[in-house]
């Protein structure tokens, strides 16, 4: 009921399994912080949350955008 109701307004619904995380975005994003913290070598309380704010801000719109478009979850860029 549901997924006829959600598809009248020209919505796809597209089913995942139960888990999968080469089909979630988010498990991208998580490589890319861990990725950025490694390099960071962070030895410290301070260094760390530095090394924590300097990768969040490194995600980029496009990041994001690629890595929706890699999962197949397809957006087009506002």
């Amino acid at each position: 009921k549901a997924r006829v109701l959600i598809e009248s307004v020209g919505v796809k619904v597209k089913f995942l399994p139960a888990y999968s995380p080469d089909l979630s975005p988010i498990e991208l994003c998580w490589s890319k912080l861990k990725e950025i913290l490694r390099s960071a070598k962070a030895h410290s309380f301070d260094a760390l949350d530095e090394a924590i704010t300097m990768a969040v801000n490194a995600i980029t719109d496009e990041n994001a955008l690629n890595w929706f478009n890699h999962c197949g979850l397809f957006f087009d860029p506002i």
